[in-house]
């Protein structure tokens, strides 16, 4: 079912088993996960419907430090979306951000969870292991390709080959000809369960704790148009990403002046990005003019690659994870002409003759307590305090980077895939742009001295809260993130799953 808050009554209470906030990617896959197996779930969505420019506004932040990229109808980002969703990198509308997201699936690889020495605070308390059964399963269910084996094909083991002799390494992505969007792909089943209550124009603007303050006991929602409910449930989960879910945390302190989960002053701390640079370009070489076909970024879906320096080089270096994506820029008649004038070898893959290819530089950042989100002294039209965003830098930053490219360029070269030019615009981090992906602001950890969330993502210090997004991850080496989102929502379901059935037999043992 699927009702809007001012479809309810003044002072509206409901009780439920599970109470889920934000209705993007992993929210709508728990929400609907548990009600299929049986469980009573409100999903609380801020957004409704439509896009609402006065809802969106809820999302302003304050910037300290780095800036993020914001709405602009005219940005090279996102020509495929609607002028009013051009780079924006957070939605409050019925589907989260999955509205804007260009549907960009992989894995983590399985270095990713392991902690460098070179790189502070790197380690995952979880291993690739823990994700890779509901890596499988969603993709299963999902419809993607199967990211396994595109890893074993013969062409894919061949360049991997050739690359690895310079000392790089490359891994795939599967890219969906029409991106997830969750009011798209659950719209329907939500309308239809009797088990699941989705309410738009629903803003959480407070978690409320019993008398132990170790337990939320409910989430008070308010709209625009000034109608308030209460949602009481039994399980919380806080899907609503890496901003939302640490200012609602520390916005939650009637009774912990702190906040809820920051005992250690850890909530909203570690905040990190996949700063990009993508005005560069590259000549090909004749690796690449032979692995042409493999580099295509059209028809969709299909499977694209990415590159890296390799592990080694990496610890060699005390290095971050940095990637480079290649996308083909074709020919026009002038370059076929240039072309044919100078001689140059031809380099062609399935969609036509490729004159060069787009660089799209990304990096890792070290994970640092400085780069931080916290409560500003302005409020929102709610009346809630906005977010101070301090997106910072390490010298580590900034030395990795600089190596990192040099080595890329020297390397590219060597092996044969081409020639960098980034002509007047090198990459830099001051200049570089957010990857609207958000991380690390209530990081996952083994003890509450390290981390938000333990390693079932429930919030430290509650025993009933749990966040369900990148804002658990303690790292982001690997470009994309939603892929994991996934899968440690799948995660997460399946734990709530079990715990919510021993509850129900405990219950039943004492009735007997």
């Amino acid at each position: 079912m699927i009702t809007d808050i001012l479809e309810m009554g003044e002072q509206t209470e409901l009780r439920t088993q599970v109470v889920v906030i934000g209705s993007g990617i992993a929210g709508s896959e728990v929400a609907t996960y548990l009600a299929r197996h049986g469980r009573e779930v409100v999903l609380l969505e801020s957004g409704r419907d439509q896009f609402d420019p006065s809802i969106q506004a809820l999302n302003d932040v304050t910037f300290l430090g780095k800036r993020h990229r914001e709405l602009n109808p005219n940005t090279y980002y996102h020509r495929y979306l609607p002028p009013e969703l051009r780079g924006v990198s957070r939605v409050r509308q019925f589907g989260g951000t999955s509205n804007v997201w260009t549907g960009k699936w992989k894995y983590m690889q399985l270095s990713d969870f392991e902690g460098r020495h070179w790189v502070a605070n790197s380690h995952w308390p979880i291993g690739f292991t823990d994700l890779l059964d509901h890596y499988r399963s969603a993709a299963k269910d999902y419809g993607f390709g199967d990211l396994e084996a595109e890893a074993i094909r013969p062409e894919i083991v061949e360049l991997r080959s050739k690359i690895a002799a310079g000392g790089l390494k490359m891994s795939s992505f599967y890219w969906e000809k029409t991106p997830t969007r969750t009011a798209v792909r659950f719209g329907e089943e939500m309308r239809r369960s009797k088990n699941l209550h989705v309410i738009l124009g629903a803003t959480a603007t407070e978690l409320k704790l019993d008398a132990s303050c170790q337990r939320v006991s409910a989430v008070v929602c308010r709209s625009l148009e000034g109608r308030e409910i209460i949602v009481e449930g039994k399980l919380i989960i806080l899907a609503t990403g890496a901003f939302e879910s640490a200012r609602l945390l520390l916005a939650s302190n009637r009774q912990l002046p702190d906040g809820i989960g920051n005992e250690h002053d850890l909530v909203g701390r570690f905040y990190t990005d996949h700063p990009k640079h993508h005005t560069g370009t590259l000549r090909p070489g004749h690796l690449v003019r032979q692995y042409a076909h493999e580099l295509q970024y059209a028809p969709k879906p299909r499977f694209c690659i990415c590159f890296a320096l390799d592990d080694t080089t990496q610890k060699e270096h005390e290095l971050l994870e940095h990637v480079l994506y290649l996308k083909p820029i074709y020919e026009k008649l002038i370059d076929r002409l240039g072309r044919t004038l100078l001689r140059r070898p031809t380099c062609r893959d399935g969609n036509g003759f490729v004159s060069a290819y787009r660089v799209k530089f990304v990096t890792e950042q070290v994970p640092h307590k400085v780069s931080r989100l916290k409560l500003g002294s302005e409020s929102d039209a709610l009346g809630q305090r906005k977010l101070e965003v301090d997106w910072c830098f390490t010298d580590h930053d900034r030395q990795s980077m600089e190596k990192t490219l040099q080595l890329l360029t020297q390397r590219f070269a060597e092996v044969g895939l081409g020639t960098f030019d980034f002509g007047d615009d090198p990459p830099s981090l001051e200049t570089m742009t957010d990857a609207a992906h958000q991380m690390g602001t209530t990081r996952m950890a083994s003890r509450p001295e390290e981390g938000v969330v333990d390693t079932n993502c429930r919030v430290f210090g509650t025993d009933n809260l749990y966040v369900a997004s990148s804002a658990v991850f303690p790292t982001g080496p690997s470009y994309s993130p939603t892929f994991t989102i996934l899968a440690l929502a799948r995660r997460l379901g399946q734990h709530l799953l079990q715990i919510t059935s021993r509850q129900e037999e405990m219950n039943r043992a004492v009735v007997d």
